[in-house]
This record gives C-alpha cells, structure tokens and sequence, in this order.
C-alpha cells in the first residue's frame, strides 16, 4: 500500500503559485514494521542549522522548525496523542511525541535510517524509515507542512490547511488534519508504541 500526497496551499489556503509543490510518499517497510516516508521537495538553500558540541551534521537536531524542513503530523484523534517528524534538506531531523497540542512528551529520538539526496540544485529527496515504535495507537488523522525563507520572507505551506480567514501559522491546530487509513499502511495495535511508555 501506498499513499502520496501533494503540499499545494499556503497554510491560510492560498495556492502556492511560485514553485513546484512538496511531495509526500508513505509506503510499509518490507517487514511491514517500519513506515517508509518519502520526501520530494523544491531545495530553497535557506542556512543549514549550525553545528555545535552538542549536535552533529546529521541526525536529531533541536527546534528544526526553525530552518528549512517539511513535518510529517501523525494523529490518534481518539487520544490526542500524535507524532511529529520534521525532515531538513541538510541531513537533519526532529522527531516529537506530543499529547493534546503542544505538549511535548519525549523528542530528540532517534531514527534507523533518514538519508538525502540532492537530485538537482533546485530539488531533495528526503528518505526516513519511522519504527513502529514512535507511532501512538490508532492513528487515524494525518497532515503535512513545508517551511523555507528567513524573516520577512518566511513561507508557511500546508497539505490541509487553516481557512483563508486565519491569523497566523499554527502546526497543531489538530481540527484541520484529515483522516487517514493508517492502519492499511502499519498495524501499530490497540497499545501506543514503545516509546511512548513514561517509564
């Protein structure tokens, strides 16, 4: 099974004009115990986040959403429990467990596998494989942002995004994701994951 999808509003539903869009794939590992994402993104070549003691080139970087990077929002809309992945063009990414909105449960987690290619200098592809482990049970909402620019010039784009009458860009408005089949995708069970026992 797979799923594709396509990033083509603005986060207040504005169509985006000025590029071609971000494209999201999601498909079941082989062993059907991984969710493989598949990222095919315009590259903006906003800064890299920069390096420090405590962070490496690739791999788990803090506040990602501060550069340029597409999140993944996985919704257990029974629990409110949901699944954040943020995925960056330079070989970073943030995964976060969150309750209700905002309310971060565990983050900085790793993952197995999350490789980029650049195809093009105006193009990534992004590919992570997301444990079944990281996912709450019944997942059942879904939605996708891409972030790029500084500043002023700061783009906000979202695959559901907020009515067009919305005051500013807000991820975990948890109204506007859509439903998802996730389970003909990965079988997490009636238990969330692993990791998202507090002990």
């Amino acid at each position: 099974m797979t799923m594709k999808f396509t990033i083509a509003n603005l986060w207040n539903s504005t169509p985006i004009t000025n590029h071609q869009p971000v494209q999201i794939t999601l498909s079941a590992t082989n062993d059907k115990d991984h969710l493989l994402i598949e990222i095919d993104a315009p590259f903006f070549n906003d800064p890299a986040p920069p390096l420090s003691s405590s962070s490496s080139s690739s791999g788990p970087y803090p506040e990602l959403w501060n550069y340029e990077v597409v999140e993944l929002f996985f919704l257990a809309s029974s629990t409110n429990h949901y699944l954040e992945l943020e995925f960056s063009p330079h070989g970073h990414y943030l995964v976060l467990l969150l309750i209700d909105r905002r309310k971060v449960l565990k983050q900085m987690l790793p993952l197995p596998f999350y490789k980029v290619e650049h195809r093009s200098s105006d193009r990534w592809i992004g590919r992570a494989h997301i444990p079944r482990s990281l996912f709450p049970a019944d997942v059942d909402r879904f939605n996708a942002y891409a972030i790029h620019g500084q500043d002023d010039k700061r783009t906000y784009e979202a695959l559901y995004p907020a009515t067009i009458d919305s005051e500013k860009p807000d991820f975990h408005r948890l109204e506007f994701f859509q439903v998802l089949n996730f389970d003909s995708l990965l079988n997490v069970g009636e238990q969330d994951g692993d990791h998202w026992n507090t002990n």
